[in-house]
């Protein structure tokens, strides 16, 4: 009986921290608080799949020294739009150097896109800034991210975030510190 009520005042004190924890949310963001980027492979085939991720990478690389300093979403737009002719440029690099004569054209507006889960957060379905590249025809599949704020950076880097292609996503094993404190506090011999 003791042992029930320090599990209820433990079980109680847990869900109180808990809900104190919780940041309070701010405003809900929208589409006018973000800059996305789009890259649009030519096909579904492997091999331009595989393009498009380097072409991504390389897209990257160049947009991480212009969009360092970018504060607010109206900066990082103008940067973005200054650097969209060595954007194209270190597209066709990569598609030229893999062997391809696909054209790459770029543009940076308004799009349409679909709600999507990334990095944590739901962005809702609905017209955001973006800058589009696609790669020939742009008839496969895409590979999309959120440059403003800098969340691409972060994903580029981590190989679970960004699979290469081919390649099983594996997420990491569930863990609950709740559940392993039970489990010690359960295996407890009583007294």
């Amino acid at each position: 009986m003791q042992r029930r009520n320090i599990l209820s005042v433990v079980l109680a004190g847990t869900l109180v921290l808990t809900a104190l924890t919780f940041p309070v949310p701010k405003g809900e963001e929208t589409a006018e608080d973000f800059l996305r980027l789009h890259v649009r492979a030519h096909s579904d085939a492997t091999s331009d799949q595989f393009l498009k991720y380097q072409v991504r990478d390389a897209v990257l690389t160049v947009l991480a020294s212009h969009l360092a300093a970018a504060d607010n979403l109206h900066t990082a737009g103008a940067k973005v739009d200054q650097s969209l002719p060595e954007v194209i440029f270190a597209a066709e690099q990569v598609v030229r150097r893999a062997g391809y004569d696909y054209t790459v054209s770029a543009s940076l507006g308004e799009a349409d896109f679909p709600t999507r889960l990334y990095g944590g957060q739901v962005y809702r379905a609905g017209r955001y800034q973006a800058l589009q590249i696609y790669l020939g025809e742009g008839l496969g599949k895409n590979w999309w991210c959120v440059l403003f704020p800098p969340l691409c950076f972060v994903s580029v880097a981590s190989d679970q975030e960004m699979p290469q292609p081919g390649q099983a996503v594996v997420p990491p094993p569930a863990r609950s510190r709740i559940i392993e404190w039970w489990r010690q506090f359960s295996a407890m011999p009583s007294p």
